[in-house]
């Protein structure tokens, strides 16, 4: 438990000086008071204008306080003393915290000290963080004043803390988790799986750590669909369960009008490209939820509540499958007719009939430029990887090494989608084109894909082969720790 306690000890400290940081930025005001003394001094200044700035600094100091570290974070998503010092806010679930929660946190960091400033002057503010520190220290989730108001917590992203947890022993868990059989398919490897952070992922972060963990996942890559979210809270969880984690994204991209899936493994996920990427994946999928409200109340009758679906959500976007599970599991819908036949059939048959490619409720989303793709994951320093290929593009040999020539680096051979003849023939691929080869589930959550962690197909005898790819990301890896 040594280690766990230093990487304590260190979020402490990194927490100690992101505050100390912001509250250097909200004082700033008392610096062009010192200035304007210092002015007076040397005489460009008459005295009398200090008995009037000494006024207006105050009112400075005090919306300062208020409005300064909120107003930041509303802009940049956190504070300038978080961002320097890696910290983040989760809620009290672990997700990610809200704007508004993430506002109001700093808010009302600042009217507190604000009152404390103001009762005791320059020792107030030392008086707030020391009882700040003593509620952080006496709690077991090491939450502030403000954080018990907000119902947050505080975690560092740092990976320096991660290099510094040691493995979460095996009795630690065994209480905690449920007991998970392996299927028949499964392999100790598993780079292609999705969280919450994937619109129809089912589970967070730490709940796939755990599932991988119960099975016997040794190394495991999250590629959310052009997400990068999970990969910060990944690589702190890697060391407690003692799962080598590769940070990982998936995109959805178009090859000479072929649909086609790319993973991107070993990126930087931190790079601004692709949280820029993300919001504009998120703005298309919010009009995409809009319209698919609309053409399926048009053809349904249903006169759905969309504000309480999308309340339901962290990212505002409602999938078809959702609609699908709230038409047939609200009571306010059993008597109607449109859905009796499919409460016989199954709700598969209403997405099948209504939201599946070219069907009345389906809507066509953009996709990437497949070249666009390859060019970010290589400028982050990534390997790109086409997914199911079979699956994607059928046995055409000359399309997929087309695709491979234009740079993507690796197949994904294993997969629950391909046959063991059309692993076979991707095989055959990898022979001619000298490519990685790749293992992974595509794993949602439980689902009606009834797939699970693991379910690749891969097999032992194919060991070298993938570790061929998996070496070399953790080479690159060591080199960035």
């Amino acid at each position: 438990m040594k280690g766990c306690d230093k990487v304590k000890q260190k979020n402490l400290f990194s927490r100690f000086m992101a505050s100390l940081t912001d509250l250097t930025v909200t004082m700033l005001p008392i610096l062009v008071w010192d200035l304007v003394i210092l002015i007076v001094l040397a005489g460009f200044l008459p005295s009398s204008v200090m008995t009037f700035l000494d006024k207006v600094v105050n009112y400075v100091i005090i919306v300062s306080f208020c409005v300064t570290n909120p107003f930041i974070t509303f802009v940049y998503g956190k504070t300038l003393g978080q961002a320097i010092f890696d910290i983040g806010i989760v809620d009290a679930s672990g997700k990610k915290a809200s704007v508004l929660q993430l506002i109001l946190r700093e808010f009302l960091g600042g009217i507190f000290i604000l009152g404390c400033y103001f009762i005791y002057h320059g020792f107030g503010i030392l008086i707030y963080l020391l009882l700040n520190l003593i509620v952080i220290l006496s709690n077991k989730r090491s939450r502030g004043i403000a954080d018990f108001i907000t119902r947050t917590k505080v975690i560092s992203l740092s990976m320096d803390d991660v290099k510094e947890a040691k493995k979460k022993p095996e009795e630690d868990t065994k209480e905690e988790l449920p007991v998970f059989k392996k299927s028949d398919s499964f392999y100790h490897y598993d780079l292609h799986v999705h969280s919450k952070h994937s619109l129809e992922g089912v589970d967070t972060v730490e709940e796939l750590f755990q599932k991988a963990k119960k099975l016997g996942i040794e190394v495991l890559s999250i590629t959310d669909i052009n997400s990068v979210k999970a990969n910060y809270e990944a690589d702190v969880l890697s060391a407690p369960y003692g799962i080598t984690y590769i940070p990982g994204i998936e995109f959805k991209c178009e090859y000479k009008g072929y649909p086609i899936t790319i993973l991107g493994y070993n990126i930087d996920y931190k790079d601004v490209e692709y949280v820029e990427l993300e919001n504009e994946y998120l703005k298309v999928q919010r009009t995409a939820t809009a319209k698919r409200f609309k053409l399926f109340q048009k053809v349904s009758g249903i006169d759905m509540n969309i504000s309480r679906l999308v309340s339901q959500t962290t990212s505002g976007i409602v999938s078809a499958e959702m609609i699908v599970e709230e038409v047939m599991n609200n009571p306010l819908y059993s008597d109607l007719e449109f859905l009796k036949p499919y409460r016989e059939k199954g709700a598969n048959y209403l997405y099948r009939d209504y939201f599946d490619v070219d069907k009345p409720c389906y809507v066509k989303m953009p996709l990437l430029d497949l070249c666009d793709v390859i060019e970010l994951i290589k400028k982050t320093n990534g390997t790109s990887v086409l997914a199911y290929p079979i699956r994607s593009l059928g046995k055409d040999d000359e399309l997929i090494k087309e695709i491979l020539e234009a740079g993507v680096d690796g197949l994904e051979v294993f997969s629950p989608y391909h046959d063991e003849d059309e692993i076979q023939h991707c095989l055959e691929i990898v022979k001619d084109v000298k490519c990685f080869v790749s293992c992974g589930s595509d794993y949602y959550g439980e689902n009606e894909r009834m797939i699970e962690i693991g379910d690749s197909k891969a097999g032992m005898k194919y060991e070298k082969l993938l570790r061929i790819m998996i070496d070399r990301s953790l080479k690159k890896i060591e080199k960035k720790a």
